[in-house]
């Protein structure tokens, strides 16, 4: 008897010690470049306030609702580095030499506004967005050769450049 209760608590020990507890932990869903059918790469990823995820993508912004997924590629057809949403639910965006926002369109789609044409053409020569911060009414887009904020005054959009590099 003594064996059996000795055999019996190591077996449960193992059974134990290989055992997991699920419950708490989320389903993990690996997607393919088949299933969203954009780039192989994926830069930034952001959630809105609907539960949507936009991903900065290589062939444009890319976006899923959880069941379909859609992409929006930029004017000059670059990569997408960049992603952030603002307080005021624009999606702003960067990509190698464009900078802009994705707004919502009259039939509920997103629509693409580059805030290029804003910058002077002597300032239009950064290279990749690598980052996208808000700070006091200020959106700051960062490349690796200049840094320049918008700042935001009532759908006015004005552009400083702040620096070089």
């Amino acid at each position: 008897m003594r064996k059996f209760f000795l055999l019996f608590s190591v077996l449960l020990i193992w059974v134990m010690a290989f055992s997991q507890n699920t419950i708490g932990i989320p389903n993990i869903v690996n997607y393919s470049k088949m299933a969203y059918q954009a780039g192989s790469q994926n830069w930034n990823i952001v959630q809105d306030k609907k539960g949507i995820m936009y991903f900065a993508n290589n062939e444009g912004l890319l976006s899923f609702d959880g069941t379909y997924w859609r992409t929006y590629p930029l004017p000059n057809k670059t990569i997408v580095r960049s992603v952030a949403i603002g307080d005021d639910n624009k999606i702003y965006v960067g990509g190698q030499k464009e900078i802009g926002y994705f707004s919502s369109g009259a039939n509920g789609d997103i629509v693409y506004t580059s805030l290029n044409k804003l910058l002077n053409k002597n300032d239009n020569d950064f290279a990749d967005v690598w980052n996208i911060c808000f700070f006091d009414g200020h959106v700051f887009f960062r490349s690796n050769k200049k840094y320049s904020t918008i700042i935001t005054i009532r759908s006015l959009f004005i552009i400083v450049l702040i620096g070089g590099f």
